[in-house]
This record gives C-alpha cells, sequence and structure tokens, in this order.
C-alpha cells in the first residue's frame, strides 16, 4: 500500500509488486510459500474472459497435457507455454507434461491431443487467437491470444489457479 501504483498494490488482499520487469506475489499452497513472478499484474487482466465450465475429470490423475502447435513461431507463444508448465505443479500439484496438436517433426514421442479430441485426459491447448480469451470445455482448457495476449491469458488462468482471481 505505500508503492506507486505502477510499482505494487493489494489485489484480494495479495500484495504484488514489480520487479525486474515481472509481477511477484507470494501464495501458500501445498504448505509451501510460492513466490509468483509473472509479466502481467492482475489488474491487466480484469477483461479477460473465462467462460464455458470444465468436467471434474480434469482433477483426475497426476498429469496435466500442456499441448502446442508445432507450426507456431512465436516467442509469446513459448512464454505462454512456459509459464502455464512451470506454475502446473506449483499451482494446482501436478505434473506438467509436454504435447502437441498435431504431428511434427518436433513431436516426435510426444502425445498428440487437441481440445477437440482430448481424449479424455486434461489437456491446456494453448492457441493463437485474435482476442486473448479462455476457454473450458471438457477435460480442456483453450488459452488464446496473440503476441502479449497470449501470455496475458496464460497469466489470467494462473491466478485463476492460485486463487488470487475468480
Amino acid at each position: 500500500g505505500k508503492l506507486d501504483e505502477e510499482l505494487g498494490y493489494i489485489y484480494n488482499g495479495f500484495s504484488f509488486v514489480k520487479a525486474d520487469g515481472l509481477w511477484w506475489t507470494e501464495v501458500t499452497r501445498f504448505g509451501t510459500l510460492v513466490k509468483i513472478p509473472l509479466h502481467f499484474g492482475p489488474k491487466e487482466l480484469e477483461d479477460i474472459a473465462i467462460t464455458g465450465e470444465l468436467s471434474p475429470d480434469f482433477n483426475m490423475g497426476n498429469d496435466v497435457y500442456i499441448t502446442i502447435d508445432p507450426a507456431v513461431v512465436s516467442g509469446h507463444y513459448v512464454i505462454a507455454m512456459r509459464e502455464i508448465s512451470t506454475n502446473v505443479g506449483q499451482g494446482i500439484n501436478r505434473n506438467s507434461i509436454g504435447a502437441c496438436t498435431q504431428e511434427h517433426e518436433e513431436c516426435v514421442d510426444r502425445k498428440i491431443v487437441r481440445c477437440e479430441n482430448t481424449q479424455g485426459l486434461p489437456v491446456v491447448e494453448l492457441a493463437i487467437a485474435e482476442e486473448p480469451g479462455i476457454e473450458l470445455s471438457g477435460t480442456c482448457i483453450k488459452v488464446k491470444g496473440s503476441e502479449y495476449g497470449i501470455i496475458k491469458a496464460a497469466n489470467r488462468l494462473l491466478y485463476k489457479w492460485y486463487g488470487i482471481m475468480e
């Protein structure tokens, strides 16, 4: 509460401080204090909608498949994927498993899954889209956006997982 709003603020009881170009906060998850550095603070993400509903089956098992389109070449896309993958363990206490949306030379030995065919597995799919957003459907979470928008959508999902945003 003592910093300039551009450097820090309190959001839903969580303290956020901007340092080294990232927004940092701390939460206790599974008995451990977790320090979370993300590219965007929650105030910047309030307009990103989360629509649909997840099946309780999403929460079954220890693994979550983070699936990407191997044909996408974008640093922003990679950042979004890395932030989700890193935080799956801390945020929901599960293993992040890399997967692809289609067959590709970069995807040898990777499971091929998408929101349209999850095979009953818990999947987080990153998809390029004009507007950032998050779609929940069955056992899949589709994180959509382009450029910084996909990072914003990824960060919005993570704040929901950590219980910082609704």
